[in-house]
């Protein structure tokens, strides 16, 4: 058969080969895939070199078979899937794609048929190559399937994206889960959620960089329980470098991680014995030398409470975490464990005790918090019994023999430091009082020294604060004197002069105020009092002058506020000093909020801004007087720093208590007043006291409650010396017993006492139905003298606060001030 050009075959026989045919069919040529083109009848109208070569392999190549009918050119067609699927999509004109076996060429081919109107267009590939590919692929995954699943270690397939495919058998049986529980993220359940972020994280980071990943973190078992594993996964490459897989495998290393932790353990714990034996050896103070053997012992045994009970010849305990008088004042210990642990103060040998709650005694008042307990005895090299190491824990179980050796190693340590600490004492006590004397000497000077600076800056302040205003008035005086025609300069000069006039008055009524606080002449009328009017008051007073600076003043009072026993003069000077310090340290357009609202049984006041602010270091110091916080000669803010001084005094005379902060330089300022909520009653007694020049109790029953002899019998005295009527208590039980007997006026207790405290006697007093009980006025008598001291237990419901040691004057202004009138035979007491 003559060879013939196959760019002819694109064109009916008559037609002439243009330019764009004959491109066209050199492109169909040049491809790899063969093409053919048919008729309907089945006539060939176009196969390219490849599709004849696949289709008639019998033909020579270069004979074309265009004009040819397929079944007869191509009779290896006949009877394979090929025919069937030429005939379908001619028939139905649908499109298919397929692949198959051909068996005239023993290849595997992949056809895709596009059918038209005019007949089939037929794209062939050999994919045989590809196959094989394949072939080869799904046997290197079965064997490596088979491998996986012959090793002891738990292991995993993942496709080049990371998710996981497979999981081998041991993978299964150890986290007791199926393949589909596995299925898409269900591999997240078998992992520690502490621990996932950063796994995922590291994988994520291998992913992309397709480098191997190494991790170890905990897997859980179908026990529930999470052993420790190091996993590993490998990237999976084909010959030419292209990532196919992940094969990963996690190795049990629970023991080994377990081993070592144990090991870390241990070294931890001799070195905290040598860490803690350096320590004790080093310290020769005893409240420090204390507070680290109860430290260490609760740290190296993992107890949550720890107290050491030292005997210092006094009996006095000593709680490695707060002040502890006795054992019972454990939260929740019952009273036979509380009489145990004091028994075992003078005698016994070391216990341990698993479970507090199996014990009969246990339930005799409740059941206590510590379940667990070790206590061990700490004794000098001579063998006396210097005090006892308690350790506790909520949960049973949790002190070991192996927790009791390791204890008693630092009860030994602790003993022979406390050997040392006492000799040194001994040795050093009469060089400490010689050093307290001089130290004493050298304060006194030091605070005398101190005192002449604040003078010396005081009078300079008030003579730059005096001389300012005069400077002004004199100068507007002298032009006004020569006469002006001027009507704003007239204005403004008389402005000037009132403005200056005022400030003059305010700073020798400052100064007047704080003579007579100094001097304790500060008289209150007190009345009850709406906090709103006063309020109300104090700006409109402040008004003009914060419109003068464009100062927003926005006023937020609760309808709940309730009202206030107190001097209305007063409380609107605190009020007007508050807003006028505001208004001064704000800039223009600034903005000062003054918000009123209860806080249990007190009324909080507060007055914001969003000024200069208050520096850190400079805040312990604002209420203390002729103190500023810039007081050099550039300063640009004027005053003799008196007026928060004044506020303190008087909020105080009130019962009350004032507080500032800030958050630093230019970060505005709020101060908080918080003022005891009143009742015209109470404000009646209040005023009577503070009309008393020399306050006389006569007809005033006075319970005082004090579990010190000593000091309740001088108090009792300094009481009785002013003609009151002392009914005296040495515990909460007795005055409980007392109080109703004697019905009194003003009650006195300590705060510190052994059982039952200061706030337990007032709580069960204010508890009782009785009306009286619950109005009697209370005073609290403490030791604890900090500002956070005085706030708690005026928050507890005393009405007012003295510190130890006692004033005599203080106490009997105090009482005088609580004490309610005594009716007249005949009359009965106001409501």
């Amino acid at each position: 058969m003559a060879k013939h050009d196959r760019k002819q075959d694109l064109l009916p026989p008559s037609a002439p080969l243009s330019l764009a045919d004959e491109h066209l069919a050199n492109l169909l040529e040049s491809i790899t895939d063969g093409f053919c083109l048919l008729d309907r009848d089945w006539t060939i109208r176009y196969l390219n070199t490849r599709g004849a070569a696949m289709l008639a392999p019998q033909h020579p190549p270069g004979v074309s078979l265009a004009g040819s009918n397929l079944w007869q050119a191509c009779p290896a067609v006949q009877g394979t899937e090929l025919e069937v699927q030429f005939r379908r999509a001619m028939a139905q004109q649908h499109s298919c794609s397929f692949e198959l076996l051909y068996a005239p060429l023993g290849r595997w081919l992949e056809v895709r048929i596009f059918p038209s109107s005019d007949g089939l267009t037929t794209y062939i590939q050999d994919i045989s190559q590809r196959k094989a590919t394949e072939e080869t692929l799904r046997h290197s995954e079965e064997n490596l399937r088979a491998l996986a699943n012959s090793i002891p270690q738990l292991a995993w397939i993942a496709g080049f994206d990371g998710t996981i495919a497979w999981y081998n058998q041991r993978w299964h049986d150890y986290t007791g889960t199926s393949a589909e529980q596995m299925a898409g993220d269900g591999w997240s359940i078998a992992y520690d959620a502490q621990h996932l972020a950063p796994m995922l994280q590291a994988w994520k980071v291998a992913l992309r960089d397709g480098t191997p990943f190494e991790m170890e973190f905990p897997i859980r078992g179908a026990d529930g329980e999470y052993r420790w594993f190091l996993t590993r996964a490998n990237p999976v490459r084909d010959q030419g470098g292209q990532l196919l897989r992940w094969f990963g495998t996690s190795t049990d290393v629970d023991q080994v991680r377990r081993a070592q932790e144990a090991l870390r353990d241990e070294t931890r714990v001799l070195e905290l014995l040598n860490n803690t034996g350096a320590t004790l050896a080093g310290t020769l103070d005893l409240p420090a030398l204390l507070q680290e053997t109860v430290d260490a012992a609760t740290r190296i045994s993992g107890a949550r409470f720890g107290a050491f009970y030292y005997d210092d010849a006094g009996g006095e305990a000593n709680d490695g975490a707060a002040p502890l008088p006795s054992a019972r004042a454990v939260n929740g210990i019952s009273l036979r464990q509380a009489e145990a642990i004091a028994t075992e103060l003078r005698q016994g040998p070391a216990t341990r005790q698993n479970d507090l709650l199996a014990a009969p005694e246990a339930s005799a008042d409740g059941a206590p918090p510590l379940r667990s307990c070790l206590s061990l005895p700490v004794s000098s090299r001579s063998g006396l019994l210097l005090g006892r190491l308690l350790l506790g824990h909520p949960q049973a179980g949790m002190f070991s023999a192996r927790s009791e050796r390791i204890v008693s190693a630092i009860a030994a340590q602790a003993a022979v430091a406390l050997d040392n600490t006492r000799l040194y004492a001994a040795a050093t006590r009469a060089a400490e009082e010689r050093k307290v004397l001089l130290d004493s000497e050298r304060e006194a000077r030091a605070e005398a020294e101190r005192t002449n600076q604040l003078k010396d800056e005081f009078l300079a302040t008030l003579s730059h604060e005096l001389r300012t205003p005069l400077s002004a008035i004199l100068g507007w005086a002298q032009v006004l004197r020569r006469g002006t025609r001027d009507q704003a300069d007239l204005h403004r000069g008389l402005q000037s002069i009132e403005r200056n006039a005022r400030a003059q008055a305010q700073l020798i009524e400052d100064l007047l105020d704080m003579s007579r606080i100094t001097s304790d002449k500060v008289m209150l009328d007190l009345q009850t009092i709406v906090p709103a009017s006063i309020i109300a008051s104090a700006i409109e007073t402040l008004r003009p002058a914060a419109e003068a600076k464009h100062i927003a003043i926005h006023c937020n009072i609760a309808s709940d506020a309730g009202r206030i026993t107190g001097d209305p003069s007063r409380i609107q000077q605190v009020i007007w000093n508050l807003l006028s310090n505001a208004l001064k340290f704000t800039p223009q357009g600034g903005r000062v909020e003054i918000g009123v609202r209860r806080e249990a049984s007190r009324l909080a006041i507060t007055v914001a801004d969003n000024g200069v602010g208050i520096k850190q270091d400079f805040l312990p110091h604002v209420f203390d007087r002729f103190r500023q916080a810039d007081a050099s000669t550039t300063r640009r803010h004027g005053g003799l720093g008196l007026g928060l001084a004044i506020v303190k005094h008087l909020v105080e005379q009130h019962g009350g208590t004032v507080t500032a902060s800030s958050a630093g330089d230019m970060q505005g300022a709020s101060f908080t007043v918080r003022l005891p909520l009143g009742t015209p009653a109470a404000a009646a007694r209040l005023a009577d006291g503070a009309r008393s020049a020399r306050p006389d109790l006569r007809g005033v029953t006075v319970l005082l409650v004090d579990d010190e002899a000593d000091a309740r019998e001088l108090t009792a005295r300094i009481l009785r010396e002013h003609h009151a009527d002392v009914h005296d208590a040495g515990s909460v039980a007795q005055a409980l017993h007392l109080l109703d007997q004697v019905h009194p006026d003003v009650l006195v207790s300590d705060i510190g006492m052994p059982d039952a405290d200061g706030f337990d006697l007032l709580a069960q007093v204010r508890a009782r139905a009785c009306a009286d009980a619950a109005r009697l006025p209370a005073l609290a008598l403490t030791a604890f003298a900090q500002q956070q001291d005085r706030q708690r237990a005026l928050d507890s419901g005393f009405q007012a606060w003295i510190s130890k040691p006692l004033d005599p004057a203080e106490l009997v202004a105090a009482v005088a001030q609580l004490a309610a009138p005594r009716p007249e035979p005949g009359h009965k007491t106001p409501p």
